[in-house]
């Protein structure tokens, strides 16, 4: 088990000795969290995290992102190509699978 840029991990797996190998890493190198969508008043925005750097627990929402309004993202179904989600990204728009 791995735990980075965790507040209060572990020292071992639930006291089993000699059990499961544990690595504990004080700050996250490097992270990407994973965009989001928000919605208020009928109004949806894509959030996309900003990446950090030996980050160190949660960073609170929409404290590090940035807001994309959904004017200027596609939002793509099973029936669209590779091609057309392709032009969408040439053309600028954020896409959301």
């Amino acid at each position: 088990m791995v735990f980075t840029g965790c507040v209060g991990a572990p020292g071992s797996h639930c006291g089993n000795q000699g059990g499961l190998p544990i690595t504990n890493t004080g700050a996250t190198p490097l992270i990407a969290e994973k965009p989001y969508i928000t919605e208020a008043g009928n109004k949806y925005t894509l959030n996309v995290p900003r990446v950090e750097r030996n980050k160190n627990g949660p960073t609170p929402n929409w404290q590090n992102s940035d807001q994309v309004d959904f004017s200027h993202v596609y939002v793509a179904s099973e029936h669209d190509s590779a091609a057309t989600i392709s032009a969408k990204l040439a053309s600028g728009l954020d896409v959301v699978l």
